[in-house]
């Protein structure tokens, strides 16, 4: 349902108000409004006077009021694709030779009104786009009840992988992103109104969602293929293109809450959108404020405990306990009730007693717009939007692992502390008394487009002037600073009163750690980035001319625009604090100059285009490129349309990519020198520690980058039969190949290590086998190929008896998803597999991923019912010594809204999401709460109820 184009359906509810004069001028006024292409003979509607009239679309729909313009004239419509009308003379003969008379198709028509899909600058009026493209239009916006972009994009059948959201704890920033076709963030471009954006400011690799408004938002249009030739850099995996509201009239109030059934998540969220003009000028405004309450792991019985063995997987609770892992000469011992005893597995600590699984968030927005006509159709323009996002997670208390942490963590044997009379280099200590960690992330940001449109000689020409700014703020509070806990677990000669220097007890049991030490060894991590755009740009389109098949579009720009990022962030002498990330810096900029023409070419009447496009990029680090899209629509009947398009396409390496020093963090990883069989890879020199999950790893920029390279090739069938006007059908096949990818993958680096003794510069062992440092720089390494196919079906209704009826199935299938780490290792297809990506996986890949729903509307009553479905997927873990494998269940929820609306203008509705209460399937290998949260949901059965007030 969510996926329901809103064909035909897009009016505003209270009516439409046709002017007097022309019906062109009427037809131009209600198509405006209705967002509908309309295409009339020019003499026909010129010659035809009417009165001012208030044409009803009491459900949203443009035909009772074309019936009741046309009603006393010789002129009839028909519905000539999802969103255009023909408007022509009364015939006896069949709608379908009605559409198909080119008699009717005269050189004097006019296209009313049309607008450009996203994926080409270029107006067509048909709207018969050459790649599939999802539309989530208001009508559906409002029914579902969802409060971000993020959770209106994160079930769509063609999003898979390791997006980010507030769903994402440990390793999450606050920021959320979308991943269409499992390929990374950066692989997706965003737009707000056909425009870039400025990336987000935690290293700037993809645009944050959270910083788009929803109440803003008038539809999202999701182009399921490549784009570079159209829009440049990231636009490999396809674009998700937000359209805001710029010409609403009226007021409107919306008013929201919601609750999971067990207490907690409780959301809120308040708007008011305000918009009044003239012939002249126009001006709107929206403001919105949105809170969303947080959930506890230990609050559901799925993410309660790291220790997953009850349910066939891992115990993967940390041997950082708060009584304390103390490798002592000839044994390993714990703090116990009776003093010190033999430790044992089953004194490993469940982390997940503190963490978040659900983050804390809140977020406010301004957004104004304003047009004003200057002189006969030139338009001046200006777009502001400012919006302020906060989050605040929890994480367990800082863990220490005095062997493998930064700086020398050795516990001297004449430390005060120290009752073993030796030296100690391996204690693992869950510091319970500094508590649990908190990490704050803040983010301001602006967004400021403005400048002038207008038509000459019937081309459409816009000159536009952008500036984009945000700010991104992280405070992770609770960490412990390494040089001064080196100091601190040394002997009285250096560190007493003395040398300004606070013992640390390490080996007590929890709580022995008193108010001076922890205010001796307290730290805080501090990371603060911005990423800055602005930009020129300007694009005209219109008819090139004409041959014997029709008009010939053409659409042509230039763009000049400059990009920078100023990324830092604290640490301890080059060492991240205990506990936390150091990001390191970054700090850089470029200038980026870029041309860019598209074209369609007819080469039978109504039956077949040729579309071409084709745009240069220059950068002023690393070179340029050009990237070309060529694409073929046939109709072998009208009802039916045949595409294919091949593209190449480019991801520029993000001035993180290249400019970033410092970075450290503990990673999650696994060691295959962990195994019983170490002994026999050449990498390994004996068995590593089995206790270990995290590595410290460092990252780093390469300034040596080049552009990730793609080739698209798409292949469909539409069929929309002209006599069954609510029913659509689309089958399209998509093949991604991409090559020098941009990665870091210290999970390769280790494997190839112990498995074929490589690496050794990167993976640092310690004379007993077990790795100290991880260094991962980053290369042009790697390779995907990704193909599958989308399948859609939609149907609508519409009768007095039964009112609207609409009904939408959108499915993905991934046929397979190649990937290869370097060149010269193997291809692994992760086509319907999970890999966590804190352990350098690609996340949930499933096979086949769908939503199906019905909605209907009578009068004053509406209601929704969606169903959401993700197949099984198969993950590889190691347990007990073993590689092994299982598979993680599908997973379906249903969602229902019901909505009752008052003619004052009052509406109210209630909704239920996930109304059967399903768990999101268990993954062992998933580190953040036993599932991944990037696919599924861990609320449960979730209620809410939505207030608002039009007029």
């Amino acid at each position: 349902m969510l996926l329901a184009q809103s064909s035909l359906a897009a009016c505003p509810k209270t009516g439409v108000q046709a002017p007097a004069g022309s019906l062109a001028r009427a037809l131009i006024s209600l198509g405006r409004q209705c967002r509908i292409s309309l295409v009339v003979q020019a003499d026909s509607a010129a010659s035809i006077q009417i009165p001012a009239l208030h044409l009803e679309t009491p459900d949203g729909s443009i035909t009772p009021a074309l019936h009741q313009l046309l009603e006393r004239t010789d002129l009839t419509f028909t519905h000539t694709g999802a969103n255009a009308v023909a408007i022509m003379a009364k015939k006896e003969e069949s709608t379908e030779q009605q559409i198909t008379d080119k008699s009717l198709l005269l050189e004097d028509e006019v296209i009313v009104t049309g607008r450009s899909l996203t994926g080409s600058h270029l107006r067509h009026l048909k709207l018969d786009s050459y790649a599939p493209i999802d539309v989530l239009a208001q009508p559906e916006l409002e029914i579902t009840g969802a409060q971000t972009i993020s959770e209106l994009l994160k079930f769509l059948p063609a999003v898979s992988g390791n997006s980010t959201s507030t769903s994402v704890t440990n390793g999450g920033n606050g920021t959320a992103t979308v991943t269409l076709r499992g390929l990374p963030a950066s692989n997706t471009l965003v737009l707000i109104n056909g425009r870039r954006i400025v990336s987000n400011g935690f290293g700037g690799e993809a645009a944050d969602l959270n910083t788009i408004p929803l109440s803003a938002v008038d539809r999202i249009e999701v182009l399921k293929d490549g784009a570079s030739a159209v829009y440049g850099s990231d636009a490999i995996a396809g674009v998700v293109n937000i359209i805001l509201r710029r010409e609403f009239d009226g007021l409107s109030v919306n008013t929201y809450y919601g609750q999971a059934e067990r207490g907690d998540q409780d959301t809120s969220s308040y708007s008011v959108t305000w918009g009044a003009g003239n012939e002249d000028t126009h001006l709107m405004f929206s403001l919105a404020d949105y809170r969303q309450g947080g959930i506890l792991s230990r609050d559901r019985d799925l993410s309660a405990s790291a220790d997953n063995r009850p349910r066939g997987g891992t115990d993967l609770r940390s041997s950082a306990s708060p009584q304390g892992f103390i490798a002592l000469a000839d044994e390993v011992v714990t703090n116990t009730e009776d003093g010190y005893a033999p430790w044992t597995p089953e004194d490993l600590y469940n982390f997940r007693e503190y963490t978040s699984a659900r983050v804390p968030s809140e977020r406010q927005s301004l957004y104004l717009a304003l047009n004003h006509r200057l002189s006969g159709d030139t338009q001046g323009f200006a777009e502001l939007m400012t919006v302020r996002t906060r989050s605040e997670a929890k994480l367990a208390p800082t863990p220490v692992f005095t062997r493998f942490d930064n700086g020398d963590l050795t516990i001297s044997s004449d430390n005060i502390y120290n009752p073993f009379g030796e030296d100690i280099s391996d204690v693992r200590k869950r510091v319970l008394e500094l508590g649990p960690r908190v990490q704050y992330n803040g983010t301001d940001t602006y967004r400021l487009n403005t400048g002038f449109k207008g038509l000459m000689d019937d081309w459409q020409w816009e000159l536009t002037a952008a500036t984009h700014y945000t700010r991104a703020r992280e405070k992770l509070s609770n960490l412990i600073d390494p040089n001064h806990l080196s100091l601190g677990l040394k002997g009285p000669d250096i560190c007493s009163e003395n040398t300004d220097c606070t013992p640390i007890n390490l080996l007590g049991q929890s709580g022995s750690i008193d108010q001076d030490q922890l205010d001796y060894i307290r730290s805080a991590n501090y990371v603060d980035g911005a990423s800055r755009m602005t930009s020129v740009t300007y694009i005209a389109d219109g008819p090139l001319g004409q041959n014997t098949a029709g008009d010939i579009l053409a659409a042509a720009g230039v763009e000049l625009r400059r990009e920078a990022i100023d990324f830092t962030s604290t640490d301890a002498n080059g060492f991240s604090l205990i506990g936390g990330v150091a990001s390191g810096a970054a700090e850089g900029s470029r200038l980026i100059g870029e041309a860019f023409a598209e074209i369609s070419l007819p080469l039978r009447a109504e039956q077949l285009w040729l579309d071409g496009a084709i745009r240069y990029s220059d950068y002023s680090d690393f070179g340029n490129t050009a990237n070309p899209k060529l694409a073929l629509r046939w109709r072998p009947l009208p009802s039916v349309l045949v595409r294919a398009s091949y593209a190449t396409g480019f991801k520029a390496p993000t001035l993180v990519d290249m400019n970033q020093t410092g970075y450290q963090s503990q990673e999650f990883l696994f060691d295959p020198c962990t195994n019983s069989n170490a002994t026999s890879l050449p990498g390994c020199s004996g068995r590593a520690d089995q206790a270990r999950i995290q590595y410290l790893t460092e990252f780093g920029g390469n300034p040596d980058l080049q552009p990730e390279t793609s080739d698209n090739r798409s292949l469909g069938i539409v069929w929309t039969p002209g006599d069954f006007t609510g029913f659509h059908a689309s089958l399209d096949l998509y093949d991604i190949r991409q090559n020098d990818v941009i990665d870091t993958s210290p999970q390769y680096l280790i494997n190839e290590n112990a498995n074929n003794g490589i690496f050794a510069d990167r993976v640092q062992r310690d004379e007993r086998g077990d790795i100290t440092r991880v260094i991962a720089t980053r290369l042009n390494i790697g390779a995907r190929e990704v193909r599958g196919v989308d399948a859609t079906l939609r149907y609508q209704h519409q009768s007095k008896e039964l009112g609207l009826i609409r009904w939408s199935m959108n499915s993905s299938h991934m046929a397979r998803y190649l990937n290869q780490l370097a060149p010269g290792s193997p291809e692994e297809d992760l086509a319907g597999t999970f890999a966590d990506p804190a352990s350098g996986g690609a996340g949930s890949l499933p096979k086949w991923k769908a939503n199906t729903g019905l909605y209907w509307q009578r009068g004053r009553w509406e209601s929704g019912y969606t169903i959401h479905f993700v197949s099984e997927l198969e993950e590889a873990f190691t347990l007990d010594d073993a590689n092994v494998s299982r598979k993680i269940p599908s997973w379906a929820t249903h969602d229902v809204q019901l909505a009752y609306a008052v003619p004052t203008g009052f509406r109210v509705a209630i909704g239920i999401d996930n109304l059967l209460d399903k768990a999101p399937p268990f993954a062992a290998s998933a580190f953040n709460d036993n599932f991944d949260a990037r696919t599924y949901e861990l609320t449960g059965r979730y209620w809410y109820t939505t207030f608002s007030f039009n007029m």
